[in-house]
């Protein structure tokens, strides 16, 4: 397994600062692109490494899955539990994706303006819904990420609070693309 954080010079720690693994890939990507060695064939596939590197980097959740993986441990290991907070959002977020499914659903029927305009009341609360629990989650994702700036390097002793960040990022992430992507059905 390649070790990205050794390939975009940066240390292996939970936490690398945006702006500076932004830059290291541009430097890196400067010097490594292909078409920056005239009259060589150029390397496709390292500077498609490169770029693998820094998508995976620049997640925490996919930059935990990769350091804990590198470590040799389970990104999801026996310690890992799913958060209180996480647990209480479940039924939350899983009624309203429902709701939004059921009035995309509803709209994509109406045949008449009316309809369509009946609906739009419903619509909106749908939105609002949405909206107001996306900064909920994105409220927890920042804390997340506070608390992964706060755990230093990737030693041993914080091998399970590694692993318990990597559950919430994984939950907050995957809600909020599926929370965004249901505002959008509904804006669309």
């Amino acid at each position: 397994m390649t070790d990205y954080f050794a390939l975009l010079e940066q240390p292996r720690s939970p936490w690398l600062d945006p702006e500076q693994l932004k830059q290291a890939f541009h430097a890196k990507t400067l010097r490594e692109h292909p078409d920056a060695q005239p009259g060589s064939d150029g390397n496709d596939e390292a500077f498609a490494q490169l770029n693998d590197a820094y998508q995976i980097l620049r997640e925490p959740k996919r930059r935990l899955h990769h350091l804990l993986t590198l470590a040799g441990a389970s990104p999801a290991g026996e310690t890992a539990t799913i958060p209180h907070e996480i647990e209480e959002l479940f039924p939350a977020v899983a009624e309203l994706t429902k709701q939004a499914s059921v009035v995309v659903q509803k709209r994509a029927s109406a045949s008449t303006s009316l309809t369509r305009s009946l609906l739009q009341p419903e619509l909106w609360r749908t939105r609002d819904a949405i909206a107001q629990k996306l900064l909920r989650l994105e409220t927890l994702h920042a804390a997340a990420e506070d608390e992964l700036r706060s755990l230093g390097d990737s030693s041993q002793d914080n091998r399970a609070a590694l692993q318990q960040l990597y559950v919430r990022f994984s939950y907050l992430t995957r809600w909020m693309t599926e929370l965004q992507e249901k505002q959008f059905d509904l804006t669309a």
